[in-house]
Protein backbone atom coordinates (compact mmCIF):
# COMPACT_ATOMS: atom_id res chain seq x y z
CA UNK A 1 0.00 0.00 0.00
CA UNK A 2 0.99 3.55 -0.80
CA UNK A 3 1.03 5.71 2.63
CA UNK A 4 2.36 8.73 0.69
CA UNK A 5 -0.40 11.59 1.22
CA UNK A 6 -1.29 14.41 -1.15
CA UNK A 7 -0.07 17.48 0.15
CA UNK A 8 -2.60 19.97 0.04
CA UNK A 9 -1.12 23.13 2.07
CA UNK A 10 2.56 22.98 2.75
CA UNK A 11 4.59 26.04 4.93
CA UNK A 12 8.21 25.76 5.93
CA UNK A 13 9.45 26.98 9.23
CA UNK A 14 12.25 28.38 11.50
CA UNK A 15 11.96 24.90 13.79
CA UNK A 16 10.28 22.14 11.19
CA UNK A 17 7.35 22.62 8.74
CA UNK A 18 3.69 22.38 8.92
CA UNK A 19 1.30 20.64 6.52
CA UNK A 20 -2.06 19.87 5.65
CA UNK A 21 -2.13 16.46 3.95
CA UNK A 22 -4.80 13.61 3.04
CA UNK A 23 -5.03 10.20 1.91
CA UNK A 24 -7.85 8.31 0.34
CA UNK A 25 -7.70 4.57 1.41
CA UNK A 26 -9.57 1.54 -0.47
CA UNK A 27 -12.07 0.51 2.56
CA UNK A 28 -9.88 -1.29 5.05
CA UNK A 29 -6.31 -0.30 5.82
CA UNK A 30 -3.75 -2.67 7.03
CA UNK A 31 -0.14 -0.50 7.04
CA UNK A 32 3.48 -0.70 8.34
CA UNK A 33 5.48 2.18 8.82
CA UNK A 34 8.54 3.74 10.43
CA UNK A 35 8.83 7.46 10.74
CA UNK A 36 12.19 9.23 10.42
CA UNK A 37 10.71 12.77 12.06
CA UNK A 38 8.69 13.44 15.01
CA UNK A 39 5.40 14.17 14.37
CA UNK A 40 1.90 15.74 16.01
CA UNK A 41 -0.67 15.00 14.14
CA UNK A 42 -4.74 15.54 14.26
CA UNK A 43 -7.02 13.79 12.38
CA UNK A 44 -9.92 16.29 10.96
CA UNK A 45 -13.73 15.87 10.77
CA UNK A 46 -15.29 14.30 8.68
CA UNK A 47 -12.15 13.13 7.59
CA UNK A 48 -11.02 10.98 10.26
CA UNK A 49 -11.70 7.18 10.97
CA UNK A 50 -11.06 4.90 14.21
CA UNK A 51 -8.11 2.69 14.04
CA UNK A 52 -6.09 0.54 16.16
CA UNK A 53 -2.20 0.03 16.29
CA UNK A 54 0.69 -1.80 17.96
CA UNK A 55 4.55 -1.49 18.11
CA UNK A 56 6.04 -5.13 16.60
CA UNK A 57 9.73 -4.24 17.36
CA UNK A 58 8.51 -3.81 21.22
CA UNK A 59 5.20 -5.80 22.21
CA UNK A 60 3.54 -7.50 19.29
CA UNK A 61 0.00 -8.31 19.56
CA UNK A 62 -0.57 -5.43 22.04
CA UNK A 63 -2.92 -3.02 20.19
CA UNK A 64 -4.77 0.14 21.44
CA UNK A 65 -7.02 2.94 20.06
CA UNK A 66 -5.35 5.55 17.90
CA UNK A 67 -7.68 8.78 18.47
CA UNK A 68 -7.38 11.68 16.43
CA UNK A 69 -4.76 13.43 18.02
CA UNK A 70 -1.09 11.21 18.26
CA UNK A 71 2.26 11.56 17.92
CA UNK A 72 4.48 10.03 15.43
CA UNK A 73 7.40 8.66 17.32
CA UNK A 74 10.53 8.99 15.05
CA UNK A 75 12.49 5.40 14.38
CA UNK A 76 9.71 3.29 16.09
CA UNK A 77 7.58 0.95 13.59
CA UNK A 78 3.93 1.62 13.96
CA UNK A 79 1.65 -1.74 12.65
CA UNK A 80 -2.18 -0.22 11.89
CA UNK A 81 -5.41 -1.41 11.00
CA UNK A 82 -8.81 0.60 10.77
CA UNK A 83 -11.36 1.63 8.61
CA UNK A 84 -10.34 3.45 5.23
CA UNK A 85 -11.67 6.39 3.19
CA UNK A 86 -10.91 10.29 2.98
CA UNK A 87 -8.48 10.75 6.04
CA UNK A 88 -7.29 14.56 6.02
CA UNK A 89 -4.65 15.85 9.02
CA UNK A 90 -2.80 18.46 9.84
CA UNK A 91 0.33 17.83 10.99
CA UNK A 92 3.49 19.58 12.71
CA UNK A 93 7.06 17.77 11.82
CA UNK A 94 9.47 19.16 13.81
CA UNK A 95 13.19 19.37 12.82
CA UNK A 96 15.88 17.34 13.98
CA UNK A 97 16.89 20.19 16.58
CA UNK A 98 13.78 21.07 17.31
CA UNK A 99 12.65 17.13 18.05
CA UNK A 100 15.88 16.52 20.30
CA UNK A 101 14.25 19.59 22.53
CA UNK A 102 11.17 17.63 23.17
CA UNK A 103 11.76 14.06 23.15
CA UNK A 104 12.95 12.31 26.27
CA UNK A 105 16.87 11.82 26.64
CA UNK A 106 16.50 8.08 26.28
CA UNK A 107 16.35 6.63 23.06
CA UNK A 108 14.24 3.35 23.85
CA UNK A 109 10.42 4.95 24.85
CA UNK A 110 8.24 2.36 27.08
CA UNK A 111 5.39 0.88 25.53
CA UNK A 112 3.30 2.75 28.04
CA UNK A 113 4.56 6.35 26.81
CA UNK A 114 4.31 5.19 23.16
CA UNK A 115 0.79 3.69 23.46
CA UNK A 116 -0.13 7.08 25.32
CA UNK A 117 0.73 9.15 22.46
CA UNK A 118 -1.23 7.49 19.99
CA UNK A 119 -5.02 8.60 21.76
CA UNK A 120 -3.48 12.44 23.51
CA UNK A 121 -5.94 14.00 25.83
CA UNK A 122 -4.99 17.56 25.89
CA UNK A 123 -7.30 20.17 25.03
CA UNK A 124 -4.27 22.97 24.70
CA UNK A 125 -2.47 21.08 21.94
CA UNK A 126 -5.91 20.73 20.17
CA UNK A 127 -6.58 24.09 20.51
CA UNK A 128 -3.43 24.99 19.26
CA UNK A 129 -3.52 22.44 16.36
CA UNK A 130 -6.93 24.21 15.40
CA UNK A 131 -5.49 27.30 15.13
CA UNK A 132 -2.31 26.12 13.38
CA UNK A 133 -4.85 24.97 11.16
CA UNK A 134 -7.17 27.92 10.63
CA UNK A 135 -3.54 30.44 10.06
CA UNK A 136 -2.48 27.35 7.17
CA UNK A 137 -5.74 27.51 5.60
CA UNK A 138 -5.86 31.30 5.01
CA UNK A 139 -4.44 31.68 1.81
CA UNK A 140 -5.28 35.64 1.99
CA UNK A 141 -3.57 36.21 5.11
CA UNK A 142 -1.38 33.51 6.30
CA UNK A 143 1.20 34.96 8.57
CA UNK A 144 4.69 32.33 9.16
CA UNK A 145 5.12 34.33 12.12
CA UNK A 146 2.28 32.90 13.81
CA UNK A 147 2.90 29.54 12.58
CA UNK A 148 6.13 29.38 14.21
CA UNK A 149 4.87 31.08 17.08
CA UNK A 150 2.09 28.21 17.12
CA UNK A 151 4.70 25.79 16.78
CA UNK A 152 6.56 27.53 19.44
CA UNK A 153 3.54 26.93 21.74
CA UNK A 154 2.96 23.22 20.61
CA UNK A 155 6.59 21.83 20.95
CA UNK A 156 6.31 23.52 25.06
CA UNK A 157 2.94 21.38 25.33
CA UNK A 158 4.59 18.63 23.79
CA UNK A 159 7.61 18.62 25.95
CA UNK A 160 5.35 18.94 28.87
CA UNK A 161 2.88 15.80 28.01
CA UNK A 162 6.19 14.00 27.44
CA UNK A 163 6.92 14.48 30.99
CA UNK A 164 3.96 13.84 32.32
CA UNK A 165 3.13 10.89 30.70
CA UNK A 166 6.94 9.25 31.68
CA UNK A 167 6.08 9.80 35.23
CA UNK A 168 2.65 8.44 35.19
CA UNK A 169 3.74 4.86 35.07
CA UNK A 170 5.72 5.23 38.30
CA UNK A 171 3.64 2.15 40.35
CA UNK A 172 3.23 -0.36 37.66
CA UNK A 173 5.48 -3.01 36.90
CA UNK A 174 8.47 -3.56 34.72
CA UNK A 175 7.50 -4.89 31.62
CA UNK A 176 8.82 -8.25 29.97
CA UNK A 177 10.52 -6.90 27.43
CA UNK A 178 12.58 -3.90 29.81
CA UNK A 179 13.36 -7.09 32.34
CA UNK A 180 14.48 -8.86 29.02
CA UNK A 181 17.18 -5.95 28.07
CA UNK A 182 18.43 -6.00 31.67
CA UNK A 183 19.22 -9.35 31.72
CA UNK A 184 20.52 -9.25 28.15
CA UNK A 185 23.03 -6.24 29.14
CA UNK A 186 24.16 -8.54 32.53
CA UNK A 187 24.68 -11.35 30.16
CA UNK A 188 26.87 -9.11 27.90
CA UNK A 189 29.65 -8.79 31.21
CA UNK A 190 32.00 -6.18 30.85
CA UNK A 191 31.72 -3.15 33.44
CA UNK A 192 29.26 -3.16 35.82
CA UNK A 193 25.68 -1.04 34.17
CA UNK A 194 24.97 2.15 36.44
CA UNK A 195 21.05 2.69 37.18
CA UNK A 196 20.87 5.38 34.03
CA UNK A 197 21.83 2.85 31.83
CA UNK A 198 19.77 0.34 32.40
CA UNK A 199 16.95 2.93 32.74
CA UNK A 200 17.94 4.16 29.41
CA UNK A 201 17.64 0.71 27.76
CA UNK A 202 14.19 0.22 29.92
CA UNK A 203 13.17 3.94 28.67
CA UNK A 204 12.42 5.64 31.78
CA UNK A 205 13.84 7.31 34.61
CA UNK A 206 16.01 5.79 36.82
CA UNK A 207 13.69 6.21 40.17
CA UNK A 208 11.09 4.58 38.20
CA UNK A 209 13.12 1.70 36.98
CA UNK A 210 14.10 1.27 40.76
CA UNK A 211 10.04 1.28 41.45
CA UNK A 212 8.78 -0.96 38.56
CA UNK A 213 11.91 -3.22 39.11
CA UNK A 214 11.27 -3.67 42.51
CA UNK A 215 7.07 -4.41 42.07
CA UNK A 216 8.65 -6.89 40.07
CA UNK A 217 11.26 -9.31 41.41
CA UNK A 218 11.34 -7.41 44.96
CA UNK A 219 14.39 -6.85 45.08
CA UNK A 220 16.45 -3.28 44.35
CA UNK A 221 18.04 -3.12 41.08
CA UNK A 222 21.59 -2.84 42.52
CA UNK A 223 21.25 -6.06 44.74
CA UNK A 224 19.77 -7.42 41.77
CA UNK A 225 22.43 -6.84 39.73
CA UNK A 226 25.03 -7.59 42.56
CA UNK A 227 23.52 -10.91 42.73
CA UNK A 228 23.40 -11.70 38.79
CA UNK A 229 27.06 -11.32 38.64
CA UNK A 230 27.59 -13.15 42.41
CA UNK A 231 25.99 -16.48 40.69
CA UNK A 232 27.86 -15.58 37.56
CA UNK A 233 30.90 -16.01 39.47
CA UNK A 234 30.24 -18.57 41.21
CA UNK A 235 29.43 -20.86 38.41
CA UNK A 236 33.21 -19.63 36.90
CA UNK A 237 34.74 -20.56 39.83
CA UNK A 238 33.17 -24.06 39.72
CA UNK A 239 33.53 -24.51 36.35
CA UNK A 240 36.46 -22.96 34.99
CA UNK A 241 40.45 -22.00 36.42
CA UNK A 242 40.45 -18.65 35.49
CA UNK A 243 42.27 -16.57 38.33
CA UNK A 244 40.06 -14.93 40.81
CA UNK A 245 41.07 -11.58 39.03
CA UNK A 246 39.79 -12.81 35.57
CA UNK A 247 36.48 -13.85 37.13
CA UNK A 248 36.35 -10.51 38.85
CA UNK A 249 36.14 -8.53 35.93
CA UNK A 250 34.55 -10.66 33.44
CA UNK A 251 31.35 -10.34 36.16
CA UNK A 252 31.81 -6.38 35.95
CA UNK A 253 33.30 -5.98 38.92
CA UNK A 254 36.50 -2.92 38.79
CA UNK A 255 38.76 -4.44 41.04
CA UNK A 256 38.97 -8.00 42.71
CA UNK A 257 39.15 -6.11 46.12
CA UNK A 258 35.50 -5.40 45.67
CA UNK A 259 34.45 -8.98 44.14
CA UNK A 260 35.94 -10.53 46.97
CA UNK A 261 34.12 -8.24 49.75
CA UNK A 262 30.73 -8.97 47.32
CA UNK A 263 31.30 -12.20 47.23
CA UNK A 264 32.02 -12.64 51.38
CA UNK A 265 28.70 -10.59 51.91
CA UNK A 266 26.85 -12.82 49.48
CA UNK A 267 27.88 -16.28 50.94
CA UNK A 268 30.02 -15.98 53.68
CA UNK A 269 33.41 -17.17 52.32
CA UNK A 270 35.52 -15.49 49.83
CA UNK A 271 36.11 -16.72 46.43
CA UNK A 272 39.42 -18.39 47.00
CA UNK A 273 38.04 -20.54 49.87
CA UNK A 274 34.96 -21.23 48.04
CA UNK A 275 36.49 -22.50 44.77
CA UNK A 276 38.87 -24.70 47.24
CA UNK A 277 35.42 -25.95 49.26
CA UNK A 278 34.05 -27.10 45.51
Amino acid sequence: MDLTPTVLHNVTLRRGRLELVEWRWPDMIDFLQTESDLMLEMSLPPYATDASAEFPGIAAGRHCFMGTLFVRYPGVAVHGRGEGGQIRVVRYVFSASAASSVLPQSNNPSLHLLQSLLDIHSENLRALMRLAYRELTNELEQSVEALDAIFDLVAIELRRLFEQQSHSYSGGRLAAWQYRRIRERLVEGGVQPTAAELAALCGISPRHLHRQFLALTGSTVAKYVESFQIERAKEMLASTGLPVQNIAFTCGFSHSNSFARAFRRATGQPPTEYRKRL
